[in-house]
């Protein structure tokens, strides 16, 4: 009985880092596109603070892997970092030029993408078995939803009102006010000390062996395509969905909340899963999860009725649970055992990463490329590119996956 009582709250514990550890970045990652916008920002200006925390995770290896494995324990590692880009994202509250912007949000992004592997590494330390992690991270999903559906009612209640202030912009206030809260929550979590047997913070570069496994190099070169269009999503949506002149038009409340239904989605979708894996195949599931992309995309480009517009954001449920979710799970059979957490770490490095760096940069320039003059933009043309991408990637996986071979070498 005192051991099920100690496990419940561990749970809670562990649930309640997870749900501020996302609410932080939940807090910013949509509404802050429009502020940007408000200042004036280009799309390639803001193609480039969304992509530092590209950078950030391309990064977080050498400071999540390394100082917190070395230095101090991993809730200590967290709660300094958190505090510090709490601090960051306040100073950047108040920035109305491009260099400080990018600046402020780069300092947040390399202090708090590493957080993210810390907190996975807390909640598998103490949670006793893997397979509940599940459980636990889904109360971040959680996190995004709840912030979000706050942000909305906040806008909401200042839409109509007359003010000059950008209240858009609170968004970056509330993420700092999250992570201060994040910081001192940090220094009440169970102790994880450092490892005794510091790794290589880049050893997932050996799971590049497995890439002669064809399978495996499928779905690391597809999910690095797949990765470059999803910042036409979370970058240009809110954008696209706030724009009077060519885009839907909504409030900035219901656009927040909109975007917001796909994490929704994710949660449900998260469940029917594991029935679509043993119905269909790793093959079909990942394969629908991969066409899910273009369906939304076109939707976008037709850019009516609102109704289908704004219900299109659920697609992102299967987008990210077929897909990212499924292909971690395909990634992690056909690794050994002792470099699987090697294997994810690479999916990772190549999708968040690089492949999300590269779809920042080219997202914003096609922003500014199908602008118009007299304002708005060309969102169908807009959209034409991660249509085709993802055509082109589901196609590609389709033909080139093999689920008879990956059945047989699931190891």
């Amino acid at each position: 009985m005192e051991k099920r009582h100690t496990e419940i709250i561990t749970f809670t514990r562990l649930s309640g880092m997870m749900f501020l550890q996302f609410a932080i970045w939940g807090a910013w990652a949509v509404l802050i596109a429009g502020h940007m916008e408000n200042l004036g920002f280009t799309g390639k200006q803001i193609s480039y603070v969304f992509g530092t925390t590209a950078i950030g995770a391309i990064i977080s290896p050498i400071i999540a892997g390394w100082v917190a494995d070395r230095l101090m324990p991993a809730q200590l590692f967290a709660a300094i970092s958190h505090i510090l880009s709490g601090v960051c994202l306040l100073i950047a509250w108040k920035q109305t030029t491009f260099p400080m912007m990018w600046l402020m949000i780069f300092l947040h992004a390399i202090l708090y993408m590493p957080t993210i592997a810390l907190t996975n590494s807390i909640a598998f330390h103490h949670m006793g078995q893997s397979e509940k992690f599940g459980n636990i991270r889904v109360f971040g999903t959680l996190g995004w939803i709840v912030i979000n559906w706050g942000l909305s009612l906040y806008l909401r209640y200042w839409e109509g009102q007359e003010t000059n202030l950008p209240h858009v912009g609170d968004c970056l206030l509330f993420g700092a006010i999250i992570s201060f809260v994040m910081g001192v929550y940090c220094l009440t979590l169970p102790n994880t000390p450092p490892s005794k047997e510091a790794k290589n913070p880049y050893a997932f570069l050996e799971a590049f062996s497995l890439t002669s496994n064809k399978n495996f190099a499928v779905l690391l070169f597809i999910s690095f395509l797949v990765a470059i269009e999803l910042p036409f999503y979370y970058n240009l949506t809110y954008l696209f969905l706030t724009e009077a002149e060519h885009g839907v038009g909504l409030a900035a409340s219901n656009a927040n909340f909109a975007m917001s239904l796909g994490q929704v989605a994710e949660i449900v979708l998260m469940l029917l899963l594991f029935p679509c894996l043993r119905r269909f195949g790793m093959r079909i599931t990942i394969f629908l999860g991969i066409l899910a992309w273009p369906v939304r995309y076109a939707i976008f480009a037709i850019g009516e009725p609102v109704w289908l517009v704004v219900g299109a954001q659920t697609l992102h449920g299967i987008c990210y649970s077929f897909f990212f979710v499924g292909g971690m799970i395909a990634i992690e059979s056909l690794s050994p055992k002792d470099i699987r957490a090697s294997s994810q770490a690479l999916l990772l490095f190549v999708t968040n990463g690089f492949g999300m760096l590269v779809g920042h940069f080219v997202s914003g320039r096609i922003h500014d490329f199908f602008a118009y003059a007299e304002g708005g933009h060309a969102w169908a043309k807009i959209f034409t590119l991660p249509i085709v991408v993802t055509v082109i990637a589901a196609i590609a996986f389709f033909i080139l996956f093999d689920e008879k071979k990956y059945q047989q070498t699931r190891m």
